[in-house]
Order: C-alpha cells, then structure tokens, then sequence
C-alpha cells in the first residue's frame, strides 16, 4: 500500500500591494514590505506539508502597473518577486488564473504574470497566450505501488457580458487572457478525458465572478451538477470570497465556493452580512490492493481580515460548529457528529465520497436495525430521521451513478449495441449522464426504464397541489362524470340525478342502487333488487331490510354529521340510480370492467366480479391473460371482454385533454355501461416493475399523441361545453 498523496486547495489568493497602498493601510503595507509570511503564518505550514499545492492566484505580478482597464472595478496588482518567493516558501506547484483580476491591465501584464511564474518553475493553467493554452487542464500524476493515477484540474470563469465585450478578457485564438466557463465545451472536456482514462479523477474549479460575499444561485448550481453528471468526481469552486455550502451529488462532491486563502483587502464581509469563513480543500488520495480511495477534507479558515487583523487562521470549535450550521441549513450534510472533526488543533469537516456495494449494505442493515415504528414526536428529531433517510437514498443512488458511469466509459459496453439494450432495460433515469444518453441516442435505442406511472402519479399530485390541473379530475365526481358520459353516447344507468341524504332514500324500492356521491370503488354501495333483498358491494354479503344498511352505515354517518373523518363517506349526499344485471331475471351484480384508457389506446382491463372479491382477472387489449403484479395471488382466467368494448372506451378518451383515464364499465345483459371515471387507480404502487415501466411508457406516448391533436387544433368540445375550463 502506498502511502497517501494529498493536493490542497485554496481559494482566492493576492499579497494586496494594489489593495493596501493607501494610507488608511499604511501599518498593513509596512507589515507587507517587512514581513509579508506575518500574513500567511497560521495556515502556511498547512499547506507546505502536502503533496501537491494548488491556489487561485487573483492578481497580477507586476510593481504598481498602469493602464488598467477603464471601469473595471478594484484593479489589484503583487509584487512579482515578494509573491513568487511566498508561494515558493509554501511550496506551492500550480495556479488558477482563470478569475476576474488577472487581465485587470491588459493582456501583456497577464503575459508578464505567466512568465514569472513559468521562471519560478510554478505550474498555471486557466489563462494563457491563446485560448488553447487557456483551456488546457492541469494535469498531475499521482505515484502508487500497483499503478499510477492521472488527475485533471480544469477551470473556467463565468463572468458578466462586460468581461468579454467590453474588458476583453477572455482568451481568443491568437490572443492571451483568461478561459471562459463554457458549460457546453468544459463538459465535452470532462466526458473526454474520462474515456481516454476511465481512471483519472477529474476536478473543475469554476470561479464566479459577480458573486462577491454572496451565496450561489440556481444557475450556479445546476451548471456544477452538470460537471458532475458528465464524469466529473469534485467541483471546488471560488470567487465569492466565502464559503458556500458543500453539496454530495450523485458520484461527486461539489463545494460551490471555498472562499478566499489569503487575500489582502479589507474586505466587505460586515456590510454584505457574510459569514467570514472559507475553506482549504484536502484531497487525499491512497492505493491499496483493492484500488484508490479519494477523500475530501475540507479545513474551515477566517477570512475576514477586519476580524482576524490580516491573519488568516483555523477556526475554533464553536466557529466550526457555527458554519457546519449555516451550511447544513443550505444543504444538508449529515449530523454534526459525523462532519464536523478534529485533526490536531483544527478542525475540519469530513465529507465522505461514494461508497462500495458492501457500505451501501452495511449502511441500509444499521437504519433498519436502529429504527422503530415509534418515530420521534419532536419535530427537529422527526427531521433527522428523514435526514437519514435522504442520506441512505442519495449513498444508494451515487454508487448506482458511478457504477453505471463505468459502463460508460468502457467503449466494449458503450460502443456495443447488444449491451446498450440489455443496460436500457435495467438503468434508471437518475443513474445516467448526460454523455451516457447520447450513447444510447447514437445508437437509436430508448431507456424504455426511464418510464415509471408510479412516478407520473407522485408528479400529477405534486402539480395539481401547484395549482395545474389535470382534466381527467374534473370527471372524478359521479354526477359530473355522468352528465359527460351522456353527451359523448356512453350508456349511463338511469338516474334522476338528484342528489339525497340518507334518511331520505331509506324505504325506496329496487332494483336500484345507491351510492354515495363522493366515495371511491364500492365504499358505501348497495345494490337493491327489493326491499328484502340488498346486497353491500363492500362487506360482499346479503341484507335483508333497509334497517340492517341503516346500522352497517351508522358509524359512518355519525361520524360525517359530527364533522369527523369517515371510513366510507365524505358526506351525506348520495344518488340512486339504475340496477344493471347480468340478466333481465338475474339477481347477480353483472362484471365489473376496468379499462386503463391512454389517449385512444388500450393498454390492458381488469375483470372483477362483485360476488367474490378474492379473484379477478387482468387481460391486455389483445384479450390474452396477464398477471401485472396488482394482486397476482387473486389473478385467475375469467370471462373477458370484446373488442367492441374496448373500441367504446378506446374512443372516449379520446374526448378527454389528459393522457390517461381509468373508465369502469359495467357489463349487463345489453351491453356496456358506464360506472365511473378513474384518474388515479387506488393501489398503483402495487404494479410490478414491468408494468409499472408499461404504464408510464403508455402515458408517455399519450401526452406526446395529446400534444400534436392540441397544436392541430382539436377542440375537444364535449368536454369543453361541459366543464369549465
């Protein structure tokens, strides 16, 4: 086993001979001449003891430079040989030069900068003389007993229009500046470093101009994720001259910003209500037998040189516990406990990276082993248990994420057909990358897995909560659902379509059946053939009197008229309406059909008979028995239906705007009649992955068919002249 390599970054870094020559500076500008380690002394001998030393160099080595660029904002410029003899005194082998300061005058003191340090024998990438040596990554190989490993440090800065057009500050083909973050170009960059080493470690450090003691947004941080979905194992960034929180991602850790290292100006921490800390990044890298580990550590520092009187240091343990706060509230990191660490006198925070099947599965046996139907009744205790919970997820799904990566960036996988399908039917949305789809996309072959109805329905209930509806929910309710089932020429029982309380239906005579108006399957439904003979679609059994439905119902109407919850009921409103039969003489409900309508077409119907609930029957729409995973243990061969039947219902969804919609039909002695409209069947999780994937696939394909008979102009005017809309 080889001993561990470590290579530390820090954030943005400038002595500040532009900064501090100023009067109001002048104790600090003579401590800068006469003792310019006085600045670095508390986090220098830090870095001096790793491996391999990288720094954000936010400034330009040239003695008090003229010709800054006009409008440009806090021009900054070190002295060449005081800085060069610091970062050498720190051993320090390589930096970022791709930030908003660098090309603050011009672009032949950036070349004057690049020569210095080609001179001190100090890497740099991020800039250069032209836009190749601009993007090119910073490469550093790692030793190890069984084999070397490669790792690749990319940068980029994103910055305001005014940077490229009016500052020109970005390197062009034959002209030298700094390399634009371009998210496009660097993720091309990510996915092919990754095929040529599928090995290599791959880092990006963006640096966000405009961001100054302020928190990333959105934009920010979609376009990190989206390094980390191309293969790209950490993101740390800078350029906001603070912290920002630390994201575990997929396969990959992202710090949205590690702050500043030690950069001399004043600093606006107080007036932006910033918090003053940052970080220096530790990775640190070790061989074993069984391959590489590679862990992050990142070391919290303050910053703020109002504060600490221009001496960065360590934090303390409640300024750790403090930020480890702040930042677990922007996203969470897991129980103090388990991140915030101490390594000597300073502390750090330990952010585990992916870990091995045989972690996921010691991590899954001790939450089940810990946990208890007796949840915390306190709300912060409560949040932790769901902390863990997102804690197992996010483990499972990087592993899965990097185990699938692998598959991408071997080509006798992703260059072979055979395996792209066989992968395509087993990988999940979550799990691929963007440049793992395009493989799949080449060779024309769907990721049929990427379809779950389980998922469709979480969502739509998400979006009707959000206020968009869905349309299939409008023929939810009976009574409406009736009025429109008689407008498209659905058979519908007949009905006054009155709607009544209980006590006034009790006496009426069969065969009729009543319903409550807003419950679900046969919750509350009698079928009535005479006043002696009633049977409760519920219970599965026989009355013999309206008293006996009075008393089965009676908890169920207490509780409704005192304003309580219901097994059976919403309220006390209920309908009746026509008794269909098998036969005209029969005293037999008729079958009960079930048809999972897509947008014109059929995807499968499901077979029940009200007599006896402990079998049913599922059929696909050619009519051949299936088992869907629903209650497999019930599933037995029935009666089936026709094809008439399912062209009936095949053509009513075609007069409803939404891609799926549940119609249970009624099969009595003339036919097929309308029961009720489903746009969510009760028990969906229940559907085994295979048709779970068929379901979501079907209502994929029936939004897509929606979409073009919308933008074609179908009106859908029964709907439309029925419902409000």
């Amino acid at each position: 086993m080889s001993k561990p390599y470590t290579i530390t970054f820090a954030g943005d870094t400038s002595l500040g001979d532009g900064y501090l020559n100023k009067p109001k500076r002048k104790k600090e500008k003579e401590r800068l001449e006469t003792d310019p380690y006085s600045f670095f002394e508390e986090v220098a001998s830090f870095v001096n003891k790793s491996d391999y030393s990288i720094l954000n160099l936010e400034t330009v080595l040239a003695h008090n430079p003229s010709g800054f660029l006009e409008g440009k904002q806090y021009p900054n410029w070190d002295s060449p040989q005081r800085t060069i003899d610091m970062l050498k005194s720190m051993n320090v082998d390589a930096v970022s030069l791709a930030n908003n300061h660098t090309m603050d005058y011009g672009e032949s003191t950036l070349v004057d900068t690049i020569n210095e340090l080609k001179n001190a024998g100090i890497s740099y990438f991020g800039a250069g003389q032209s836009s190749e040596e601009a993007v090119a990554p910073l490469k550093i190989e790692v030793p190890g007993t069984y084999q070397r490993k490669n790792v690749y440090v990319l940068t980029g800065m994103k910055a305001s229009r005014r940077y490229r057009v009016d500052y020109n500050f970005f390197a062009q083909q034959e002209e030298a500046g700094v390399n634009s973050l371009n998210e496009n170009r660097l993720i091309r960059k990510i996915s092919s470093l990754k095929e040529k080493d599928s090995d290599a470690i791959v880092i990006v450090c963006p640096h966000w101009q405009g961001l100054d003691y302020k928190w990333v947004k959105e934009t920010e941080e979609t376009r990190c994720r989206s390094f980390v979905e191309a293969g790209a194992d950490l993101v740390i960034a800078h350029g906001t001259h603070m912290a920002n929180h630390i994201e575990k991602y997929k396969s990959g850790i992202i710090a949205y910003s590690i702050g500043n290292f030690v950069f001399n100006s004043p600093g606006r921490y107080k007036k932006m209500q910033a918090p003053p800390y940052s970080f220096i990044a530790n990775l640190i890298i070790s061989e074993s037998e069984n391959g590489w580990d590679i862990q992050p550590a990142f070391y919290p520092i303050v910053t703020d040189n109002k504060e600490t009187g221009f001496r960065v240091r360590f934090v303390t343990h409640d300024e750790a516990v403090e930020l480890f706060k702040l930042l677990n509230d922007k996203h969470h990191l897991g129980v103090e406990k388990d991140v915030v660490k101490k390594d000597g006198d300073r502390y750090y925070f330990d952010i585990r990276h992916t870990k091995t099947s045989d972690e996921v599965d010691q991590l899954l046996l001790e939450h089940s082993l810990n946990s208890s139907t007796n949840f915390p009744d306190d709300l912060e205790s409560f949040k932790e248990e769901t902390y863990q919970l997102e804690h197992i997820q996010s483990k499972i799904d990087e592993y899965l994420f990097r185990y699938y990566q692998k598959f991408n960036q071997d080509k006798a996988v992703s260059q072979n057909k055979a395996k792209l399908q066989s992968l395509a039917d087993v990988v999940e949305k979550r799990h691929i990358s963007h440049n793992f789809l395009k493989k799949f996309e080449r060779k024309k072959i769907p990721v049929t897995n990427s379809f779950s109805f389980r998922e469709i329905m979480v969502e739509k209930s998400a979006m009707r909560k959000l206020g968009y509806r869905d349309y299939a929910w409008t023929i939810d309710r009976k009574t409406k659902a009736y009025v429109f089932a008689d407008s498209i020429g659905l058979r519908t029982p007949k009905s006054d379509r009155e709607v009544y309380r209980f006590d006034e239906l009790k006496g009426k005579e069969g065969p009729i059946v009543v319903k409550p108006v807003g419950a679900t399957g046969s919750k509350g439904v009698y079928l009535i053939f005479d006043n002696n003979k009633i049977f409760s679609a519920r219970e599965e059994k026989y009355l013999s009197n309206w008293d006996e439905i009075e008393a089965e119902m009676q908890n169920d109407l207490d509780a409704v008229k005192q304003g309580e919850r219901s097994k059976q009921l919403v309220k006390d409103e209920w309908f009746v309406e026509e008794l269909i039969l098998k036969s005209p003489d029969s005293t037999e409900p008729p079958l009960d059909y079930k048809f999972y309508c897509f947008y014109g077409e059929l995807l499968f119907v499901l077979e029940a008979n009200r007599m006896d609930s402990s079998q049913f029957s599922t059929w696909d729409a050619n009519g051949h028995f299936i088992k869907t995973g629903w209650h497999d243990e019930k599933a037995r061969p029935g009666v089936g239906f026709s094809q008439e039947d399912a062209e009936i219902t095949k053509k009513a969804s075609l007069e409803i705007p939404s891609p799926f919609v549940r119609f249970d039909m009624l099969k009595g002695h003339d036919g097929l009649v309308f029961g009720e409209a489903t746009p969510r069947p009760g028990g969906f999780h229940l559907f085994n992955k295979e048709y779970d994937r068929k379901l979501g696939q079907a209502y994929r394909e029936a939004e897509a068919r929606l979409t073009r008979d919308l933008l074609r102009g179908k009106k859908f005017e029964a709907f439309t002249k029925n419902f409000k809309i």
